[in-house]
C-alpha cells in the first residue's frame, strides 16, 4: 500500500472525527475570542513607548505572536487524546490487526493534530484581516506581509506541539495527568529559557529573533529607546507609532525556524519507537502478562479446587450432564440496612478519591502541612497555599469521571436517589481533601485572626471542587479541568492576579465583590454539574 495514500487517510480519518465533535467547535470558539481580544488591543505589542503601526506587517506580526504563544500552550491540551481515544473505543486493536506500521500510525496521528491546530491559525489569521480594518490605520490589505509571520513563527511551533502530544500518548504515565501538568512546565521552561537566550536554537516562539531584528532598526530610528519588549495590554498610554514593513527572510532566521519542524520529526521518529501498537508486551514499555497458571506461594497456600466441587464437576462429566447447581438460601436484608447513612457514603467517597495513592504522596502532601505551620500567615496564605492546593489537582479531576472511567455508572445510577445522596458527598468529599491539604494555612490565619483570610480560604475550598464536579460532569475526562486548572492556578494565584486569584492569595484579592462573585460561581458551577448528572442519569 502506498505510504503516502495511508498517511493521507489515516490523518483525514482522525480530523474528520475531531470536527465532529464539540470539543472541536470550542476551539473555534476560543479561537475566535482570542483573535478578537488581539483587534480590541487586549494584547498589543510595543517596544517601550514605541509601537508600529497597524498595517498588514505589523497586524499579523502581533497576532502571530499572540498564536504562538497561546495556541501552543493551550493547542496541546485539545490535541492530547488522539491515541487515547483509539485505545478507549477499541479501534486501536482493529488498527493493529492491519499492516499499517508504527511510523505510519504516529506520523498519520501528528498530521492530524498539526491539522486541528493549522485550523485555529488559520482563524487566527483571518482574524488578524479583520484587525487591520478596525484599527483604521491602513487600509491597504497585502496578503504576504500579513500571512508569513505565521508560517514563520506559528506553524513550526505547532508543528513541535502536534509530535511532543503524540510522544506523550505512546508514554504511558505520561499519557493521564502526570503529562498534562508535565507539559505546562516543560512549556515555561521552554519559554523561560528561550527568552533568557534571546536568539539561537533555544528561542522556542521566535521572540529573540524578532526582538534583536526590531532593535537594531529602533536603536538607529530613534536615539530615544533604550530596549524592552512587551506583549498584553498597553493601557491608556499612548504610544508612539512607526512604519514596519516585515522581516527579510534572511538564511540564519529561516534556519532558526525550521529547527523546530526537524525537532518535531525527531519526536515523531521517537513516538514511532515507544508506541505499542496497541499491545502492552510489545512496546518500549513492556507489561509482564499475568499467568494464567496458580503461583507456587499460591500452591503451597491450598490453591486448589474444593473437593466437593471437583467430585460435583466430575461426577457431571461421568453422567454425560451439567453438574447439578448448589441451592443457595439469601437472608433476608435487615430493615435498618435500607436507611441511608450518609456518613458512611461520605467516607466511602473519600476513601474513592485517596485510593491507590502512593506513600511519597502523602509524604509530600505532609511536607507541605509542615511548612505551612512553620511560615507565618501571610507567607502561608500567599508563597505556599497555591503549591498545597496544586498537589491535589488529580484527586478533583477525577471528580465527576470516575463511573465512566470505570464503567460503574450503571450501578451508581441506578441505586436510590443518586442525585440526592451519592453526589453531593462526592462534592462535599472534595471540599474536604482542600480544607485537610490546606489545614496548616488556615491555622495560621486563625492563630493571626486574619477573619478575611479565612473567608477567603473557604471560598476557595468550595469553588475549586465545584469547578473540578461541573468540568468533569459535562466533558467526561478529567483532562479540561487540570489543564483549565493549571493555566488558572499560574495566572491567578501565582502572580496574584485581582480577579483570577480564586485562592485570594493576596490582600488586594480579598475584596467583597470578588468574594462574592467566586462564591455564587461555586454554586451555580454545582448546579450546572447537578444538571449533568441529572442528564447522565435520564440517558
Amino acid at each position: 500500500m502506498n505510504t503516502v495514500r495511508v498517511l493521507y487517510h489515516l490523518a483525514r480519518a482522525d480530523f474528520l472525527e475531531r470536527v465532529r465533535r464539540y470539543s472541536f467547535l470550542l476551539t473555534l470558539v476560543g479561537a475566535v475570542y482570542l483573535g478578537y481580544a488581539v483587534i480590541v488591543g487586549d494584547f498589543t505589542l510595543s517596544f517601550a513607548q514605541y509601537r508600529g503601526v497597524n498595517n498588514s506587517a505589523w497586524v499579523g506580526l502581533q497576532m502571530a505572536m499572540v498564536t504562538t504563544l497561546i495556541v501552543s500552550l493551550a493547542g496541546f491540551y485539545i490535541v492530547k487524546n488522539t491515541v487515547d481515544r483509539d485505545l478507549q473505543t477499541r479501534v486501536g486493536q482493529i488498527l493493529a490487526t492491519t499492516p499499517i506500521g508504527r511510523l505510519d500510525y504516529v506520523l498519520g496521528k501528528a498530521f492530524s493534530n498539526f491539522a486541528v491546530l493549522g485550523v485555529a491559525v488559520a482563524v487566527l489569521a483571518v482574524a488578524a484581516a479583520l484587525g487591520q480594518f478596525w484599527a483604521g490605520e491602513g487600509y491597504r490589505l497585502r496578503f504576504w506581509p500579513l500571512l508569513h509571520p505565521f508560517l514563520l513563527f506559528a506553524l513550526p511551533v505547532m508543528a513541535f506541539v502536534a509530535a511532543l502530544a503524540v510522544v506523550f500518548e505512546t508514554i504511558p504515565w505520561l499519557r493521564g495527568g502526570i503529562g498534562n501538568v508535565g507539559y505546562f512546565f516543560l512549556y515555561m521552561v521552554l519559554l523561560v529559557y528561550g527568552l533568557e537566550a534571546h536568539t539561537g536554537f533555544a528561542d522556542f516562539v521566535g521572540i529573540g529573533a524578532l526582538e534583536s531584528h526590531l532593535q537594531i532598526w529602533l536603536f538607529a530610528k530613534f536615539p530615544g529607546y533604550r530596549g524592552g519588549l512587551s506583549l498584553g495590554d498597553s493601557g491608556e498610554h499612548a504610544l508612539q507609532t512607526f512604519v514596519w514593513e516585515g522581516f527579510d527572510w534572511s538564511p540564519e532566521l529561516v534556519s532558526l525556524r525550521l529547527y523546530w519542524i526537524a525537532v518535531a520529526l525527531a519526536l515523531v521518529l521517537l513516538a514511532a519507537l515507544l508506541f505499542d501498537r496497541f499491545d502492552p508486551a510489545r512496546g518500549f514499555f513492556r507489561v509482564r502478562p499475568v499467568s494464567a497458571e496458580p503461583s507456587r506461594w499460591r500452591l503451597l497456600a491450598g490453591w486448589r479446587k474444593p473437593a466437593a466441587t471437583a467430585n460435583a464437576q466430575g461426577n457431571g462429566a461421568m453422567n454425560g450432564g451439567a453438574a447439578p447447581k448448589p441451592r443457595v438460601h439469601l437472608s433476608p436484608l435487615n430493615p435498618a440496612a435500607l436507611r441511608f447513612r450518609a456518613a458512611a457514603v461520605l467516607l466511602a467517597e473519600l476513601q474513592l478519591m485517596l485510593k491507590r495513592q502512593r506513600w511519597w504522596w502523602y509524604v509530600v502532601a505532609a511536607g507541605l502541612l509542615i511548612a505551612s505551620l512553620a511560615n507565618p500567615a501571610q507567607e502561608a496564605r500567599g508563597q505556599l497555599l497555591p503549591w498545597v492546593w496544586l498537589w491535589p489537582i488529580f484527586l478533583w479531576s477525577a471528580m465527576g469521571t470516575r463511573e465512566a472511567r470505570h464503567e460503574t455508572d450503571e450501578l451508581i445510577f441506578s441505586a436510590a436517589h443518586p442525585l440526592r445522596r451519592q453526589f453531593p458527598a462526592a462534592w462535599l468529599a472534595g471540599v474536604i481533601v482542600a480544607v485537610l491539604m490546606g489545614s496548616g494555612v488556615a491555622l495560621r490565619l486563625l492563630l493571626a485572626r486574619d477573619w478575611a483570610g479565612l473567608l477567603g480560604f473557604a471560598v476557595g475550598a468550595v469553588f475549586i471542587p465545584s469547578l473540578a464536579l461541573a468540568m468533569g460532569v459535562w466533558s467526561g475526562t478529567g483532562k479540561l479541568f487540570e489543564a483549565v486548572y493549571i493555566i488558572w492556578w499560574y495566572i491567578g494565584p501565582v502572580h496574584h492576579d485581582r480577579n483570577l486569584d480564586f485562592m485570594f492569595t493576596s490582600p488586594k484579592s480579598l475584596s467583597w465583590g470578588v468574594l462574592q462573585f467566586y462564591l455564587l460561581a461555586a454554586f451555580l458551577l454545582f448546579g450546572i454539574a447537578l444538571l449533568g448528572r441529572r442528564r447522565q442519569i435520564r440517558a
